[in-house]
């Protein structure tokens, strides 16, 4: 299947050399500009001449290209996203509204097509049978963790947000074992903060859900389960309506699978509103 990185892809036709060469460069843009093929080569433990034949294969005739075409694009930084968005609607009868919501339902109908309605019942069973659900996102995947705790705690789930950053996140991590799962946002790029995560589930033993726009990268073989997702171009503006679309169906979900018992926790958090709404309004 195709997706979009910098270029279309077609990675069914990839080699496994070839993915690895295209994670490795999706995760370093900012330095691709200032390397050699050599020194890619280094890094992902491929031949020279094999990193030379990967720039074909996305279209374009050699890396000299490539970077002309990073350096073109201004590396896909905050700005230029928004410049993106902004060459949409900068004619004056342009509904800013209409347009967003467009590219949000977009992004939602592709989403549809990505999550593997398998993997996402396996999501859906390993927070049910979680002790404790330990929930990881960085930067503006933090309200992301916070709406997934708001969520599965109405259900009765036992939720622990973890540090977005640092070594804080190990506080946390060091509670984690046998019978917990431990869910991940990571998008655009593997993070040191993943890299920690899953290396760290094979010694404790953890289950690990992973919810990611990546289509390319190692950290999907290394996770126990992945719900792909569609959140825009990379170097388009980012929106979270899919995630939050996706947090929404695994509360769903879960609701589905435990029946009476979630029920019955909604309806408990009714009567003490009801009991307590002349000392804690709504």
């Amino acid at each position: 299947m195709a997706t979009t990185f910098q270029l279309e892809m077609d990675l069914e036709s990839m080699s496994k050399s070839q993915q690895a060469i295209a994670n490795y460069v999706a995760g370093a843009l900012q330095h691709i500009p200032y390397c050699t093929e050599e020194d890619i080569a280094y890094a992902v433990g491929v031949s020279t001449a094999t990193v030379s034949r990967f720039w074909r294969a996305i279209g374009y005739p050699n890396l000299k290209a490539f970077k002309k075409h990073l350096l073109q694009n201004e590396h896909a930084t905050p700005a230029r996203k928004m410049k993106r968005i902004l060459s949409k609607v900068e004619h004056e009868e342009a509904d800013i509204v209409t347009e967003m919501m467009a590219i949000a339902s977009a992004n939602a109908e592709e989403t549809s097509k990505r999550v593997e309605r398998e993997q996402f019942e396996q999501a859906v069973e390993a927070i049910d049978r979680a002790n404790t659900l330990f929930v990881f996102g960085a930067g503006a995947s933090v309200c992301l963790t916070e709406l997934l705790r708001f969520r599965m705690n109405r259900l009765g789930v036992r939720v622990i947000v973890m540090a977005g950053s640092g070594s804080e996140l190990l506080e946390s991590l060091a509670q984690a074992g046998t019978g917990d799962t431990v869910l991940m946002f990571g998008f655009v790029r593997r993070s040191p903060e993943l890299t920690v995560l899953l290396e760290q589930s094979r010694e404790a033993g953890y289950m690990t859900v992973l919810v990611t726009d990546l289509l390319v990268s190692d950290m999907l073989s290394q996770t126990d389960i992945v719900l792909q997702l569609d959140r825009g171009e990379l170097e388009g503006f980012h929106s979270m309506t899919a995630p939050v679309a996706l947090i929404d169906a695994l509360t769903v979900g879960l609701t589905k699978r435990r029946g009476r018992e979630a029920l019955d926790k909604l309806d408990k958090l009714h009567a003490l509103r009801k009991q307590y709404a002349a000392h804690l309004p709504k």
